[in-house]
């Protein structure tokens, strides 16, 4: 984080210029990614299109923001939004730590290691059991979450009229929301998006006040407005990407991985390339080697389907994927050591790399690893 930080204080701008005309290749890491921060804001203003203005939003930052710093990113877009929502104490530690006062969601329950935080950060809670009521701290708040069909964390729809009177019994805390979560969004017109909103809507009669009622996520915003109740909440979109098949039009995905070559040699026709020696030089060309594996986070699976720009062209990864390097055929092209390559964005982002191995965008920018690499961030 401090090198971070200096990162930032320094200028990114000048860090990418001197790593790209390599200046400075001696003293940057093997890799970086570049988030475009700009890109964050405006695809939270194209989400607040499809909502009222006074429906609150919440953005979500779990995840180090899905793998584009969280402490940046909430800062960039702290004036758009209402509340921050993260997975544990210790995420929303850090946005405290570094001035962001927004009210934060903590989506993990307390625990007996963490109820201690909720006082003290000024966090809202999850409480899905009675015992999460029972580990806070007087004068927490909290959100009840109730689970209407995800199957996940939350009381049973059942159980509202009997939950509805803990906030009496625990009267030294304040229950300040309530909220489920869509687990259909992703499909456009799924016939479960209206099952889970009318049991939300049952619940909803067990509690009187003035709570702060939420239930979609990304694709349920544009789908299904009845839904948006007092908040809405977003997590993939704000990063550039519509959930599986549903579509948002004018979303841009903020992040790029940006890594260079480390050598560049001659390989002849037949030599083969990398563990189990399962790929074979096509061609007599050149070979280049990069300091990314899958220890870094690019999928080992992606052997022989990653294409790296380099240039202004396109390049196949050649052989198996390594835990610190990937090789890349070049064909007839003898570049430099030291030339910069593009692994992830512009022609190829995170949904391609998720259509390729059968997953989603989401395991891709979370799974790649922090340690090796640092952040950019454009404004």
């Amino acid at each position: 984080m401090q090198r971070f930080k200096k990162a930032v204080k320094n200028n990114e701008m000048k860090i990418n210029k001197d790593f790209r005309s390599r200046k400075n290749k001696n003293n940057v890491k093997s890799s970086f990614l570049e988030i475009d921060l700009s890109a964050i804001s405006n695809n939270i203003d194209i989400l607040k299109t499809y909502c009222e203005s006074k429906t609150h939003f919440l953005a979500i930052v779990k995840a180090d923001a899905y793998g584009h710093g969280a402490v940046q990113t909430a800062k960039k877009i702290a004036s758009q939004v209402d509340w921050f929502a993260v997975n544990d104490v210790f995420e929303a530690k850090e946005l405290r730590e570094n001035d962001i006062a927004h009210p934060i969601l903590v989506f993990m329950p307390p625990d007996k290691r963490t109820s201690i935080f909720y006082s003290d950060l000024n966090l809202t809670a999850t409480v899905c059991e009675e015992e999460h009521l029972q580990l806070l701290p007087n004068g927490s708040k909290y959100h009840f979450l109730f689970d209407t069909g995800m199957g996940r964390l939350g009381f049973r729809p059942d159980e509202a009229k009997k939950v509805a009177r803990l906030q009496t019994r625990y009267n030294s805390l304040t229950c300040t929301g309530l909220y489920s979560h869509f687990a259909t969004a992703d499909q456009p017109n799924s016939p479960k998006l209206k099952e889970q909103l009318q049991l939300f809507k049952k619940l909803q009669k067990y509690f009187s006040g003035n709570l702060l009622t939420h239930m979609c996520n990304t694709g349920a915003i544009s789908q299904i407005k009845e839904a948006h109740f007092d908040m809405v909440r977003s997590g993939i979109g704000i990063y550039g990407f519509s959930p599986g098949k549903v579509e948002i039009d004018g979303l841009r995905p903020a992040m790029k991985w940006r890594t260079h070559l480390i050598q560049v040699k001659r390989i002849e026709k037949g030599e083969c390339v990398s563990y189990g020696s399962t790929w074979r030089c096509p061609e007599d060309g050149f070979l280049g080697v990069i300091p990314v594996g899958f220890s870094d986070g690019l999928p080992r699976r992606l052997s022989g389907k990653l294409n790296a720009k380099i240039g202004s062209d396109y390049y196949s990864a050649a052989g198996i994927i390594t835990m610190n390097y990937t090789m890349v055929y070049l064909q007839k092209r003898n570049f430099k050591t030291g030339t910069e390559v593009l692994l992830l964005g512009g022609k190829y982002t995170a949904r391609d790399w998720a259509d390729t191995l059968g997953t989603i965008e989401y395991e891709i920018m979370t799974g790649i690893a922090k340690n090796p690499k640092r952040y950019i961030m454009l404004s």
